[in-house]
């Protein structure tokens, strides 16, 4: 028998899996802290290797094939090789480390070429074709990420701050004001500002059920946002060879729980390529290490 792990380290929590390959079973499961090697390099390896070794120590090491890692903020820190070399000297057994929007790519994809969406508290585009990587935006909160839950609650803010320049009042001042519990629009401006970006991307949220009740301001916002998001999936999608290939996996907060958002992406997608099909991951990312030898065998041929 031989066994595979992969884990995937996301910025809240990592989740750990042991797979099996002939048949396909999940032997174990394991959540841990925190995995995000930008925020905090030395608490997500010590996090990463509490739940390897909680799957390592259920099964023969020398039956294992793999294991897979993909860990937010990776390629930003820089640290793939360190981690991979420590974990391959921990527990002898072949590691590789990529991203965990990587991860979520092969996972989402079953290892085929197509392109993946990921709009959560921020955003990101990225490709794969015939071995070759192509990314378009997750350039952070300042100057990107499009179609995220901070994007849709920045431009709520600055709809407020154009109807004040005009001296109107938005239908969004009110509710936003009273969620940052400010008394004025400075103040609100002010509170945005010092508060993190995942207190203010929480934000969308309100716009969201703003935009359930029938907010005309609200919808614009979030339909503005999302074409924003689509901009980028078709600029990436124009860079790929032709034959394109044609499988959009949707994945994030956003795209998951915002049935207006994600309408309004995929339409715009499809008025420019009506052609491509949309997908959403239905399974753990760890997951993606069942399919790694597909990457292997193309990066070989």
């Amino acid at each position: 028998m031989t066994y595979l792990i992969g884990v995937d380290c996301g910025g809240t929590h990592i989740v750990g899996q042991t797979w099996t390959t002939s048949p396909e079973h999940l032997v174990q499961s394991v959540t841990g802290g925190p995995g995000n090697v930008v925020l905090d390099y030395t608490g997500a390896v010590t996090n990463l290797t509490g739940v390897l070794d909680q799957l390592v120590a259920s099964i023969p090491t020398d039956q294992v094939g793999l294991i897979l890692i993909g860990i937010a903020g990776i390629e930003t820190a820089g640290h793939a090789d360190d981690i991979q070399q420590l974990v391959d000297q921990r527990y002898q057994i072949k590691t590789r480390v990529i991203s965990d929007a990587k991860l979520a790519l092969l996972n989402g994809l079953a290892g085929d070429d197509g392109l993946l969406v990921i709009a959560g508290t921020g955003s990101v585009v990225y490709g794969r074709q015939t071995g070759h990587f192509l990314r378009v935006g997750g350039w952070g909160y300042v100057l990107g990420d499009e179609g995220s839950a901070y994007d849709i609650s920045k431009r709520a803010l600055k709809q407020i701050l154009t109807r004040t320049d005009a001296g109107q009042t938005s239908q969004l001042t009110k509710p936003l004001l009273a969620q940052l519990n400010a008394s004025s629009v400075p103040a609100a401006v002010q509170r945005f500002y010092v508060q993190n970006r995942q207190t203010n991307a929480q934000l969308a949220q309100l716009i969201a059920g703003l935009a359930d009740l029938g907010n005309s301001e609200a919808i614009a916002v979030l339909v503005a946002s999302a074409q924003s998001l689509a901009k980028q999936v078709i600029t990436l999608y124009q860079r790929f060879d032709t034959p394109r290939p044609q499988n959009i996996v949707l994945s994030g907060s956003v795209l998951q729980h915002n049935q207006l958002v994600r309408e309004a992406l995929t339409t715009a997608i499809h008025q420019a390529v009506p052609t491509v099909k949309f997908n959403d991951i239905t399974t753990n990312n760890a997951h993606a290490a069942l399919y790694w030898h597909r990457w292997t065998q193309e990066d070989n041929n």
